[in-house]
């Protein structure tokens, strides 16, 4: 699907901007905030940076909707806050020579890390 956004120029006239890339930079920062709550702060840095760089080049191409790609972004982190999952640290599972048994698979692991878990609350 596209999105659509009115923004206000300089010169005060609403121009009409049609893409996705608004959506898209939703979709990064619910990754950000995902990752934040995961406690994966290198990572999470990654996506901001990412997001300023697009944001920088936006600066140098007039024709780029940063409002729309701003706006996405801080919706993503919103929505992945307030409605995303919730992640815990299981201390057993955290420990090098822990008995308790893992039940997730490597690639969980490979992106979760070690002795992080989903909260069922």
């Amino acid at each position: 699907g596209h999105t659509f956004a009115a923004t206000s120029g300089q010169s005060g006239v609403s121009t009409l901007v049609l893409g996705a890339s608004g959506g898209i930079c939703g979709l990064q920062g619910l990754m950000f905030a995902a990752l934040r709550k995961m406690g994966n702060y290198a990572e999470s840095g990654v996506v901001f940076t990412n997001m300023l760089w697009l944001f920088l080049f936006g600066l140098m191409n007039g024709s780029v909707s940063n409002a729309g790609h701003v706006g996405g972004f801080i919706g993503g982190v919103l929505v992945g806050y307030l409605f995303g999952p919730g992640y815990g640290r299981s201390y057993g599972m955290m420990r090098k020579f822990s008995l308790e048994s893992d039940s997730y698979t490597a690639d969980y692991r490979r992106v979760m890390g070690f002795g992080i878990e989903p909260d069922d609350k």
